[in-house]
Formats: C-alpha cells, structure tokens, sequence
C-alpha cells in the first residue's frame, strides 16, 4: 500500500517533467518548421519574382530556392548565370542536386539547407537526387 502512494506521488512529477521536456521540443520544432513555412513561402514568391526577373536579375539571384519536400523538387522558372541557389530539405531524408551533365552536386541534409551558384552559361540543365533516381528536374538558367 505505501508503494502505491509513493508511486502515486512520483507519477504526477515525472508527467510534469515530460511535458516540460516535450513542450520546449515542439517550440524548437515549431519555430524551425515556421522559418521552413516562411522559407516554403519564399520560392513562391521567387517563382513570380522569376517572372520578372529579366528586368531586375539580381533580385532573382538573391531569391532562388530549389525546395524539395515529399521526394520531389520544386524548381524556380529560371535563374541567372552564375546565381546563388538555396536548396532547402523538408524531407526526413539527404537529397542531392546532381547534374547529370556535370557541373554541379550539392548534398543537402534532412531538414538542410544547402547553397550552389547556378552554371554561367545559360541553357537547360537535368538534375536527379543520387540517392534517389526518380527525383529529377530542370535548372534553367538565362
């Protein structure tokens, strides 16, 4: 019967302390997925910004983003020669941008961001993820 009550008594306290534990995790995570959610904003307001980009290239060198979520990529319209691209990761697991032309290959991390400069030359560049051979895209650079 004493057992019990101590056992009573320490119960409460350990739920406290795991819900102080676990509450302090979520905020870490929410605010993290918050900047992504932001981040995720950004390439859509880079794609139309992408529209515009041929009067004003070097907003769209600032703003390029490859997202890549759900095993796929989401590409801009174009970038300029030699632009910085963000690559962002919201999958669990590494991805790749690899050219399969050569030029570049750039790992990015679970939950990573990663940056590459885009080919100077323009034209039409296919990537795929090296670890995972369905996931594949086009750079286009002009």
């Amino acid at each position: 019967m004493t057992r019990r009550i101590a056992l009573l008594g320490i119960i409460p306290a350990l739920a406290l302390g795991l819900a102080a534990c676990g509450s302090s995790t979520p905020d870490a995570g929410s605010s993290s997925t918050s900047s992504s959610m932001s981040s995720m904003d950004m390439p859509s307001s880079s794609g139309s910004s992408s529209s515009t980009a041929p009067s004003s290239s070097s907003s769209d060198s600032a703003e390029a983003v490859i997202s890549i979520a759900d095993f796929a990529y989401t590409v801009p319209a174009s970038v300029a020669p030699g632009a910085t691209i963000t690559i962002k990761n919201s999958d669990s697991q590494a991805h790749t941008v690899t050219s399969k032309e050569g030029g570049f290959d750039v790992k990015v991390d679970p939950q990573g961001t990663a940056t590459m400069k885009a080919p100077t030359k323009p034209g039409s560049y296919k990537f795929v993820c090296s670890f995972h051979a369905n996931m594949t895209g086009t750079l286009v650079v002009k």
